[in-house]
C-alpha cells in the first residue's frame, strides 16, 4: 500500500491561532468557507481523521516530537522513519507549530489522495504555512 505524509511548518504561536487557522468557517446559513490552512496550501479537502497539529515552542517538546516521528508516527514505521533526515529536523526548528497530513492509496479506498499530487514548492511570500517535507513510502498490505 502506498502512503504519503506531508509535514508543514506554521508560523503560529498559540493554540488559539492554530485552531483559527485550521478550522473551516460556517456562516449563519450553514455554508462553509475553507480553512485558512486549506486556502494557503491549495488543497480542496482533507479527511481530518488523518490530520495532526503540534505546538512545539519548547526545546523539550521539539525533541519529544522528533522521537514521536521517528518511532511512533507511522504504522510499519521503518519505511517512513528512514526518510526523516537531519535536514528536516533542522527545518522544524524554525517553526513553532507543525501540521502533519497523512494519506494512502489502498484497495479499500484512498485517503487524502490529493497529497500524492501535491508538488513541493517554495513557500508563497507571506504564507503562514510552509511544506517542509513530503514523504512517500510503501508497506505490505495487511
Amino acid at each position: 500500500m502506498r502512503h504519503v505524509v506531508t509535514i508543514w511548518g506554521a508560523n503560529l504561536q498559540t493554540e488559539e491561532e492554530l485552531r483559527e487557522f485550521i478550522e473551516p468557517i460556517f456562516d449563519e446559513n450553514g455554508d462553509v468557507t475553507p480553512s485558512s490552512f486549506l486556502t494557503a496550501t491549495g488543497l480542496n479537502w482533507i479527511d481530518e481523521d488523518f490530520f495532526e497539529v503540534h505546538l512545539l515552542k519548547e526545546p523539550e517538546v521539539r525533541s519529544e516530537f522528533w522521537t514521536y516521528l521517528k518511532e511512533e508516527y507511522a504504522p510499519e514505521g521503518e519505511a517512513f522513519s528512514l526518510q526523516l533526515s537531519d535536514d528536516l529536523k533542522a527545518k522544524l526548528e524554525a517553526y513553532p507549530a507543525v501540521i502533519l497530513l497523512y494519506g494512502n492509496e489502498s484497495p479499500y479506498g484512498n485517503i487524502n489522495e490529493q497529497l500524492f499530487q501535491l508538488t513541493e514548492k517554495g513557500a508563497e511570500q507571506g504564507s503562514p504555512v510552509v511544506l517542509l517535507a513530503k514523504i512517500r513510502y510503501e508497506t505490505s498490505e495487511r
